[in-house]
């Protein structure tokens, strides 16, 4: 193993409380009312609960003598100064203390921050510092060993998932290539659709796996791991045990979660190819699996936008729903507070954008990396397309959720289920399923699955895979995208204007609710007779960006 980086020095301010240094600041005044830094923070375990730069946020700001930090960190902060980069080992009294963070910090737990101070009350670092420095590819072909590098080896790893230990069985006998479908019993293959007959999939009411969506794509060509070390290497990201994450179910630390540079990363995941390229059982343990999933890297870097085509021939209109909903929220605030000012037009058409964009993410994997069986939140359809790699995909329609032993999810929805479609023994173990209908199907490099609103699905990595997804809305789903938006527009009028108004701060909040309400329904009425596309609705990929957007990116 790597070892941890070594501090300059160690700063102690009580017995179980210390600050290590690892690159030392200006040496100019120690902060006074505000501070801000990249951070990094993780549990005993390193385990990370929280990353700004890995997820390609800017520097949280923290003001000081407000309690409006943990107590700790505030400490911490005023013992460095601008440029610092340290670690505070921070005791759990100075913490979350015996309250914690439910499923995500445990009670009573010490916390370790790593700091990065690039603002100390106006002044700001000229040049950006490094936090550690990155390791080489830890892969050995010759050897067929591995060393896990410093990032990942300081976090505590739970045993093999029974996900990746069922699938690894099942890839002993199939490989990459091989036919899949018998790997259950009672699959129906999923249907195969030319790009000319697309447009129909939603007809299908089932999964569907197309052809030629990619077409048009600079990515098709471009992108490689090679393309994504060159360009995004040095870019902060997130790993995790296992997708998704059911933080209604589960505790953090039980499925955890790294932060790595992207280079660092595919690195791993290469040497990890190299060194155990069947998923063999044995070698599970010194051999995970981790997955760099959901990653909004359209929304945070917009010249990403180029590379790819959301395909609007499957009737994707979450661009005209995004667009009028802004007009909306709009129209609330000039008709209803005292002295608005709108902000500027350009404003306003990047944050359009770059919320049709969170909508496209892209996902890392090594072979084996495992995506368990559950259905996507938000109401919305999906689709999945293999850049690099194939994938495997088992799907069930939404008739079936009461025969896969469904749980709550993040959104309250039974969209989550521990039940392993490859596990030999699935149908005694969860009886119910005997009744089910899996659909199955690999979809293969250059191929697109669609997955309609409510299937559930699990996935797997067949080999290592660069895959773009995204959800959408169409007209057969706007209406749950137009819910969702109301139900909160709703909540901000009736909270924050109508409770302002003289003559209604005293009614009861189901009066004012009732009375936002009404007004949201009566003003989305008026938008029913548009026609054509909205005038702010987003491009769907394929073109560099307006100047303004990409100003930020490379």
């Amino acid at each position: 193993l790597d070892a941890p980086p070594k501090p300059l020095c160690v700063v102690k301010l009580e017995e179980d409380f210390e600050v290590r240094v690892f690159i030392e600041g200006t040496g100019a005044a120690k902060p006074q009312n505000f501070v801000e830094a990249h951070l990094v923070g993780r549990l005993p375990s390193g385990c990370v609960f929280e990353s700004t730069a890995g997820k390609g946020q800017g520097p949280m700001r923290m003001e000081l003598g407000r309690n409006s930090i943990i107590p700790g960190m505030e400490r911490g902060l005023r013992e460095l100064t601008l440029g610092s980069v340290a670690e505070l080992h921070i005791p759990g009294r100075l913490g979350y203390r015996h309250i914690g963070v439910p499923r995500v910090v445990p009670p009573n737990s010490t916390l370790i921050f790593e700091v990065e101070l690039v603002n100390v009350d106006g002044r700001k670092v000229e040049q950006k510092s490094r936090v550690v420095s990155e390791s080489a590819a830890e892969g050995n072909a010759q050897s067929n060993s591995i060393r896990h590098p410093w990032w990942m080896a300081r976090v505590e790893r739970p045993k093999p998932t029974r996900y990746y230990l069922s699938f690894g069985r099942h890839f002993a006998s199939l490989g990459a290539e091989g036919k899949w479908e018998k790997a259950m019993h009672r699959a129906v293959p999923i249907v195969r659709l030319s790009r000319k007959e697309a447009p129909r999939w939603e007809d299908e009411n089932a999964p569907c796996i197309i052809a030629g969506v990619q077409d048009g794509w600079k990515s098709k060509e471009a992108w490689n791991f090679d393309w994504f070390r060159q360009h995004l290497g040095s870019l902060r990201q997130l790993a995790k045990w296992q997708g998704p994450v059911f933080t209604k179910q589960e505790n953090l630390w039980d499925s955890p979660v790294w932060e790595c540079s992207v280079r660092e990363y595919l690195d791993y995941m290469a040497s990890v190819d190299v060194v155990d390229p069947s998923c063999d059982a044995r070698n599970a343990d010194a051999c995970p699996r981790l997955y760099l999933n959901g990653w909004a890297a359209f929304k945070q870097l917009p010249w990403l936008r180029e590379y790819v085509i959301n395909p609007t021939f499957i009737g994707d209109i979450s661009g005209d729903l995004i667009a009028e909903n802004e007009e909306l929220r709009e129209c609330f605030m000039q008709g209803l507070t005292k002295g608005y000012q709108a902000p500027p037009e350009e404003e306003r058409r990047q944050g359009i954008d770059d919320e049709y964009w969170e909508l496209t993410k892209l996902f890392l994997s090594p072979k084996g990396a495992i995506t368990r069986l559950h259905f996507d939140n938000g109401g919305a359809h999906g689709w999945l397309t293999q850049v690099r790699g194939r994938k495997l995909f088992i799907c069930y329609p939404p008739s079936d959720t009461d025969n896969l032993d469904p749980f709550a999810g993040d959104e309250g929805l039974m969209n989550g289920t521990w039940l392993d479609p490859l596990d030999e023994q699935v149908d005694t173990e969860w009886p119910m399923h005997k009744k089910a209908t899996p659909y199955i199907g690999v979809v293969q490099e250059g191929e697109t699955v669609l997955m309609p609103k409510g299937w559930w699905h699990y996935a797997a990595s067949l080999e290592p895979s660069l895959t773009v997804m995204r959800n959408f809305y169409t007209e057969r789903t706007k209406q749950e995208y137009i819910r969702r938006k109301d139900d909160g527009l709703e909540n901000a009028v009736a909270q924050h204007v109508l409770k302002a108004n003289a003559r209604l701060k005293n009614q009861p909040d189901e009066v004012l609710k009732e009375i936002a309400h009404k007004t949201v329904l009566k003003m989305r009425e008026g938008f029913k007779n548009r026609s054509g596309p909205h005038r702010w609705s987003p491009e769907p990929g394929g073109k560099p960006p307006a100047k303004s957007a990409a100003s930020h990116s490379q």
